[in-house]
């Protein structure tokens, strides 16, 4: 039983995966369809034990500890599995799984479904890809701003043609590119911001927080689950504000990237006086054609059997259960998974 954590190759092969907009390791139009030559006999067979890379998010992040988490729960399930956790960046995740440079990922279904059909940053259809559980869903649309500004909505923003300084999650991560529509959605863009006096940026909500803190930094805007314990804290020493969006604003997001509508309530944070209309997505574990069928379903197994433990990892997971696990749409379910999911009456 091995458990390693190859940092630097991992943070060198994302950078170039991104970079080179997903062809390097694409496969060269090499990929499977479906199922195929996923079973060597054609027979359904379920592993004595397991070798997989699972790839996610920067180290003492919440995907980091579910990575870690996952091959957990396949070496408790399959005595002398080998599994190890890699630091990745989201786009560059569905890259290496795609191409069969790693076995598992984690990313948001709207991202996964951007690859599929090709979008940007995508400039290649990535069909091969297949979601084996949720991980956590109602990971909402955050856009954090400084009260002080006097910024109560993104129409004020449009039209006081605000000099704001905002910094996004990393570039061409789901939760940068959700923050990017939230914006375009609403007639503001990038370089709207800048051509005003602000400034665009893309840095980790910790970082930026810190820079909020120090006067250097007006908003930041992410993808995450509610409440935020960043947001939680910075709100002990800072005057903040969320800003909502319209329905308007929130079908055309939604239209383009798969999201959904959801409510961040008053409840939840302290500095709210009203709730909050956003748009949230679902983060789910994934892998591509490749993986066998009997491998896919040993995967879902050990999350289920050792469901207790696997919820206990991180408090993103605290609500899921077996019937969850399944709701992977857009993205469609890896047939092994879909089968241990039957076998159980979830589907």
């Amino acid at each position: 039983m091995k458990n390693r954590f190859t940092k630097v190759t991992s943070l060198i092969i994302a950078i170039i995966m991104v970079m080179s907009l997903i062809t390097a390791c694409s496969g060269g139009g090499q990929e499977k369809a479906p199922n195929e030559g996923s079973q060597q006999s054609g027979e359904f067979k379920e592993p004595d034990k397991l070798n997989v890379t699972i790839v996610g998010g920067s180290i003492g992040g919440a995907w980091a500890a579910i990575g870690e988490g996952v091959g957990e729960v396949i070496r408790r399930s399959y005595a002398g599995s080998n599994t190890a956790y890699e630091v990745g960046q989201e786009a560059a995740n569905l890259a290496l799984v795609s191409a069969g440079k790693v076995q598992l990922g984690i990313a948001h279904t709207g991202l996964i479904k951007m690859a599929s059909e090709g979008q940007a940053p995508f400039n290649r259809k990535m069909e091969n890809l297949r979601a084996l559980t949720v991980l956590y869903g109602e990971a909402a649309e955050h856009f954090l701003i400084k009260a002080d500004t006097g910024i109560t909505s993104f129409e004020d923003l449009k039209n006081k043609k605000y000099p704001l300084k905002v910094n996004f999650n990393t570039a061409d991560s789901f939760m940068e590119i959700v923050g990017k529509k939230c914006l375009e959605a609403n007639g503001i863009t990038y370089e709207d911001l800048k051509s005003w006096g602000g400034a665009v940026d893309f840095m980790s909500m910790g970082n930026s927080i810190d820079l909020m803190r120090d006067g250097k930094l007006e908003a930041y805007s992410n993808v995450i689950q509610v409440p935020s314990s960043h947001i939680v804290d910075a709100s002990t020493n800072l005057k903040l504000n969320l800003l909502p969006m319209t329905d308007e604003a929130i079908e055309k997001v939604n239209a383009e990237l798969g999201t959904y509508k959801t409510t961040i309530s008053k409840e939840k944070y302290s500095f709210l006086n009203e709730d909050v209309p956003t748009v949230a997505a679902t983060v789910v574990l994934f892998a591509s054609t490749d993986l066998t069928d009997g491998e896919a379903y040993a995967i879902v197994k050990a999350i289920d059997e050792n469901m207790d433990y696997f919820k206990g990892i991180h408090a993103s997971l605290g609500d899921l259960t077996l019937e969850k696990m399944t709701e992977v749409a857009p993205v469609p379910l890896h047939p092994g998974a879909e089968k241990y999911y039957k076998e159980k009456g979830v589907l």
